[in-house]
């Protein structure tokens, strides 16, 4: 199984896609198929504004991506609460990643097929 989790250490937008950009070449070079990206926020609380602008953004450079053809899908913690397509083809791909539950108090994630 060929999974990398990484956690966003970016404090903006900007320097978020600038990260995930770097990670998803790199996991490229290597052959990695799956993406974790954890973005951590204050746990206990809502999402602050400025992770919600982090994820946005993130969110956009993927659908462009997505379009280009340099990655094949992506999933959010919203795909999952929805069970997407998306979703169910992870869940039967990776089992032993999805045997519980994604999500961890204080951080958003976003799963990127590559």
């Amino acid at each position: 199984m060929s999974y990398k989790e990484i956690n966003l250490r970016a404090k903006t937008p900007e320097t978020a896609v600038t990260e995930v950009m770097y990670e998803i070449a790199s996991l490229r070079a290597d052959g990695i198929g799956l993406l974790r990206i954890n973005i951590i926020y204050e746990a206990g609380e809502e999402i602050d504004t400025e992770t919600k602008r982090i994820v946005s953004q993130i969110i956009k450079q993927l659908k462009n991506m997505k379009q280009k053809g340099t990655i094949q899908f992506f999933a959010t913690e919203d795909s999952f609460r929805l069970s997407s397509t998306e979703v169910v083809f992870l869940q039967n791909k990776y089992p032993a990643i999805f045997s519980g539950h994604p999500s961890r108090e204080g951080e958003t994630f976003v799963f990127v097929k590559l």
